[in-house]
């Protein structure tokens, strides 16, 4: 998948890192508050990334092992900075929960996967993972996937200054707008709900209603550095 990405310029146009290396200074220090805040599981095991991807689409993506995409039409739709450490606090807790690997599991079985792993099926190994990088959507997460990466969110934020509730802000925008029934890239598998943003809601509730920084000002910036041209 990382491969596809990197030589796949059409589809993936990643937005230069010198010629935006303020906006890439910004998310990466985004990315190490969560995965510094103690609530990652695998902080330390994976190499964890992020990139920029220079198309105006409502979405953002986290290969298993830590590789994560954000594009510049989510971060030009947000609000605030809490609510994109809530939307890559979710990705994160794909990664780190190992939902992907759980759906290869489902998809291939645990025998056929064993068996690529030990090198006792070479040729099994190529066609799956073409299969794999050749549709990066087909490892759909389930809805309980969706729920667990969304309280896994919230426990992030809630160990960091970010405003928790920023988990829930962009289906709370979508709603607001009237724009749900529309599902951009991101909502594909688990459209937004007043269930969902109510269950984000409770989980904060349960951690205690923390208050947190939402840096809606600092998020300008941002949005101002990857809008260049």
């Amino acid at each position: 998948m990382f491969e596809q990405i990197q030589t796949d310029t059409k589809e993936y146009p990643l937005m230069d890192e010198t010629k935006y290396a303020k906006a890439y200074a910004q998310v990466r220090q985004i990315m190490n508050t969560i995965l510094q805040s103690g609530q990652v599981e695998h902080a330390k095991d994976f190499e964890w990334s992020v990139k920029l991807i220079d198309a105006d689409v409502l979405n953002a993506f986290a290969c298993p092992g830590g590789k994560m995409y954000v594009y510049r039409g989510l971060i030009q739709y947000l609000d605030n900075e809490a609510e994109l450490a809530g939307v890559m606090a979710h990705e994160i807790g794909h990664v780190s929960g190992r939902h992907s690997t759980r759906q290869m599991t489902k998809q291939y079985g645990v025998a056929a996967l064993t068996s690529m792993i030990l090198g006792k099926n070479a040729s099994q190994l190529a066609t799956t993972t073409a299969q794999i990088a050749g549709n990066l959507g087909g490892l759909a997460f389930s809805r309980s996937d969706e729920s667990e990466a969304d309280a896994f969110a919230v426990r992030v934020l809630t160990a960091t200054d970010y405003n928790p509730l920023g988990v829930a802000g962009f289906f709370k925008k979508m709603e607001d707008e009237g724009k749900s029934n529309n599902t951009p890239a991101i909502l594909s598998t688990h459209p937004s709900s007043p269930d969902r943003i109510s269950k984000i809601t409770a989980v904060w509730q349960s951690l205690g209603s923390k208050k947190g920084n939402d840096y809606a000002e600092r998020y300008k910036l941002l949005k101002k550095n990857v809008a260049i041209k």
